[in-house]
Order: structure tokens, then sequence, then C-alpha cells
């Protein structure tokens, strides 16, 4: 009887064991950003041993990190049906309700995660929950970091070599823009394990955000060293390459990530904005479509295929590409909470409507709700304005312009001369006459802005009482011609429209003056662009 009790115990103690290294294993998938290898593996646990809160935990956790909020939700809650005494996944909830941005509930959750182990003098003594608690306070988009400081503190307190509460310690304060005492804990945490590199990567974080790229590569390096293969640092270092603006760089190493990690669609959705924030617009299109293949109903990928499409469509005419491109946003847009129904969409709609040959009026009105969600975004302007154009509304698209120079930080002559051409048209010539000086002061050397100018006050001077046309044309033309080998290889061609319209004007101007062998010469020119030139061959039979 004797050797079966001890039989019996030492096969709970080697299930124990396996179940234990079998939870670590889960846990090293996590940390190495593997979810869902992390969600099958605690898929399974719970189901082996449901009472154990933790496998309900790490399984929500895993969910969260695939972008699976609900399922997350309904794991934690029956989490805490098998374990109700366990914090792990009122923590779990608590982050999730700050996920929705409501800090009311989340509160009520993280109380209760705390509350199993309060003492009479209200000190929480669960270095774990507290650990949990503050890590979700600190990581969610909305944040209760005095909260969380207050708990990190308690939990110091009363144990210095916790390493999960140091590394939450060290997320905490580097969310509080509290660099040094982020790296304090962080370097604490590395001390109690210099074997694992997740502390040096958390380092590097803190420069990368300063933008001392030199530390942060350094620290990067120090992780490497445990661990060449980690994953969370080579996602690191992609986002300290993208700091450096070196995208080629960063698009390797988070291609190296994937490798490390895993290329589950919600890491591929990671690596989308990477390359979408990089201007691989091309690259990013390909990307999301072969995820859209087996997750067409992803939202967020929806959403950045249209944004792929409207920005590989700038300067381009492709009415189907941006019509299937328009499905995905309104995909998108129909099924997303609206709260999180940003500017931007609409600002992406209404390029993409442009896009499509016949909708502007709807491109406008999308332009206008953009600019009531994002009155910061200034450049939502400039597209209105082009919107206008389209249009022929040129007063409107004048109007667009000059709100964006009154508020923009960065005017350009291009700025001013889209503005002058905007109210040439709209025939407001002595306003577009300003406009087109600001190009001179601006670039003196620039041809087509006293092309412009002589467009201006020839409007202004229809019965030729000055000079001023003649000069501006002029001015265009000696411009082009400062390289005379230049001007008649290329410039000529090239400027073909405007050297035809000053000529034109030119000629004009010297018949109303009687000089007319001038006025021929200047016809001539007309004629040479333009063989076919009706006025300049009447001008030229008449003054035979």
């Amino acid at each position: 009887m004797g050797k079966r009790i001890i039989g019996f115990i030492g096969a709970v103690i080697v299930c124990f064991a396996l179940q234990a290294q079998t939870l670590q294993e889960g846990l090293r998938f996590i940390d190495s950003e593997k979810y869902e290898a992390s969600r099958d593996l605690f898929g399974k646990l719970k189901i082996t041993e449901p009472k154990n809160g933790d496998n309900w935990f790490y399984l929500g956790q895993s969910y969260i990190y695939l972008l699976q909020n609900d399922s997350a939700k309904a794991s934690f809650e029956m989490g805490i049906q098998q374990a109700p005494t366990n914090p792990a996944n009122y923590a779990g909830l608590g982050e999730l309700e700050l996920i929705a941005e409501n800090k009311t509930a989340a509160k009520v959750h993280f109380d209760k995660a705390l509350s199993f182990s309060k003492n009479r003098a209200g000190v929480f003594t669960d270095i774990r929950a507290i650990a949990l608690v503050a890590g979700s306070m600190a990581n969610a988009n909305l944040k209760m970091l005095d909260e969380a400081e207050a708990l990190i503190k308690m939990g110091f307190e009363q144990d210095r070599k916790n390493y999960d509460l140091l590394i939450a310690g060290g997320d905490v304060y580097l969310e509080r823009n509290d660099g040094g005492n982020a790296a304090t804990f962080y370097e604490r945490a590395i001390a109690i394990d210099t074997i694992n590199p997740k502390a040096y990567v958390r380092v590097s974080n803190i420069w990368i955000r300063v933008k001392n790229f030199e530390q942060a590569q350094f620290d990067l390096n120090r992780a490497f060293e445990k661990d060449p293969n980690y994953a969370q640092g080579w996602k690191y270092q992609a986002e300290l390459y993208y700091a450096q603006r070196k995208f080629a760089l960063a698009k390797e190493a988070y291609k190296k990530y994937l490798e490390f990690s895993e290329p589950s669609i919600a890491n591929q959705v990671r690596f989308v904005r990477i390359l979408f924030l990089s201007k691989a617009y091309d690259e990013a299109l390909e990307r999301i479509d072969s995820v859209l293949a087996m997750d067409k109903n992803n939202l967020l990928l929806n959403r950045l295929r249209a944004f792929s499409i409207a920005e590989v469509l700038e300067g381009k005419n492709n009415p189907e590409q941006a019509k299937s491109a328009i499905s995905s946003l309104n995909f998108y847009l129909t099924n997303v909470d609206p709260k999180k129904i940003i500017g931007a969409d609409f600002e992406y709609l209404a390029k993409l409507l442009i896009k499509t040959g016949n909708n502007d009026s709807a491109a406008i009105a999308n332009f206008k709700k953009a600019m009531e969600m994002s009155p910061n975004n200034i450049n939502i302007y400039t597209d209105l304005a082009k919107a206008y154009n389209k249009m022929r509304l040129f007063d409107s698209a004048a109007l667009c312009y000059e709100n964006y120079i009154a508020v923009s930080r960065k005017v350009t002559a291009a700025d001013h001369f889209l503005h002058g051409k905007a109210l040439y048209y709209a025939k407001q010539y002595a306003k577009s006459d300003s406009a087109f000086v600001r190009v001179t002061e601006i670039k003196p050397d620039y041809p087509d802005s006293y092309l412009w100018r002589g467009n201006c006050l020839s409007g202004l001077d229809l019965d030729f009482k000055t000079d001023a046309p003649k000069v501006q044309y002029e001015k265009y033309i000696e411009l082009l011609m400062v390289d005379p080998e230049k001007f008649e290889t290329s410039l000529k061609v090239k400027n073909k429209i405007g050297l035809i319209n000053a000529y034109t004007y030119l000629g004009y101007y010297n018949l109303n003056k009687d000089k007319n062998v001038e006025a021929k010469e200047f016809y001539k020119k007309v004629i040479d662009l333009d063989p076919n030139n009706a006025e300049a061959k009447k001008v030229l039979a008449d003054k035979k």
C-alpha cells in the first residue's frame, strides 16, 4: 500500500512538473510574441486543468495581442468563474476596459484583483497582482499612470527583487516619460536575471524615445548578445531604424521579427503599419491583400488597404482601383465601433472619391467631415482646394489655399503659386498678382511666377495702358533663355504653352504700339512652336 501511495505521489509530482514546464513554454511564446502558439497552448491547458485561473488569463492575453478582444473577455470571464479568487483575470478585464477607454469600469476590476491581498493597513501584499494591474494600467491606450505608480511603489517596498514587478515598474515610468526611474527599474531587473534579454530591450526603448540612437543600439546589442533570435529585440530594432528614417533597414528588421515571432495576422497588421508609415505603399498593399485572402473581414486591414491604394493612386488615374478601395473603406466604416472613426477615414474616402471621376461633390462633403473631426490637420485645406479646382469652383479653392497659408508654419513657394492660380481663374487678378509676387520673393529665378504675373497684370490692363504685363513676360522669357543651348534642346518644348502665351501677348502689345516689325518677330516665334496657330498666321498674312 505504501509503495502505491509513494508511486501515486511521484506521478503527481511528475504531472505538476510537466504542467509547469508547459505553462512556462506558453509564457515563452508570449514573450516571443508567438501569440497564435500561446493561444493554442493555453487553449489546451484550460481544458486539461480548467480550475487553474492562470491558463484562462494567459489565453485571454493571447487574444488581446491577436486583436480579438471579445474572445479575450470571454476567456477572462470564464477564468473568474473557474477560479474566483485568482486576481489575474480581473486584471485582464480591467485592461480590456481601458482599451475600450472606460476608466471607471476598469477601476472596478482592478480593485477586485487587488482586494484578495489587502491587509488591515490597506496594503496590497500580492506582488504578482500588483505587477499585473500596474502593467495593465500602463499598457492600454487609456492609461492610469498615477494609480500604477502608487502600486509599483507599494510593491517595491515589500519586494525589491521581483523581476516582473521591476519590469512593470520600468514600463510605468517609461509611460510617464521618466526615463531615469524607468532605467533604474529595468537595470535592477537585469541585475536579477542577466540572461533574460527582455529588460535590455526595454532600456533601448527609453533611448529610442529620446532619440539617443547610439545608446539605443548599444542596449539592443546587449539583448542580442543574450539571444540573437529574440523577437522583441528585432521589433525595437525596426522601430529604431524607422526613427532614424532608415526605412529599408526597418523593413528588414521587421521581417526578422516576423521570422522569430510568427506571421500571425496581428503581427502582419503591425508590419503593414510600419510599411505604410514608411511610405512603402505598394509593398504594404501587396501584404495586405495576401492577409485579406485569409481574413477578408479584418477591419484594420480593410482600412489600411484603402489608405494604401489612395497613396498609390496619388498622381495616377485608376477609377476601378479607387472604387475597390472605397468598398474596403466603407466596409470598415460600417462595421467598426463609431468611436474609432477618425478624420483621416473621411479624408482618404474623399481622396478616393475624386479618383472615381464623378463623385466630386461627395468628395468635398467628406473633406469637410474630416476637417470637422481633425481641425488641426491643415493639409486637408489643400486637398479640398484641389477638389474645388476640379469642379471649377475657383473662389472656394482660393479661399482654401488662403486659409492654409494663414495657419501653416511651412508655407512654400508652391503654396503661394497654387493660391495665385486659383485666384487667377476666379478672375481676382489683383490678389492673384500679389500671390505670385510672394513666389518671386521666395524663388526669384522661377520663370513661371513671372508668366503668371504677366497673365494677371494683362487681365488688369486690357487696354495696354502700362508696360507692367510686358515686363513680366519678358522676364519669363529671359529666365528660360539663360542657357540658350538648354532652351533650344528642352526648355522650349517643355514650356511651349507658356511661351506661346508670352509671345502672343508681346506680339499683340507691339501691334497696338504700331511696331509691326517687332510684332511679326514674336508671331513668328509663335508659329515656330505652333505652326497652325490661327492668330499668328492671320497677323503675319496681314502684315506682309
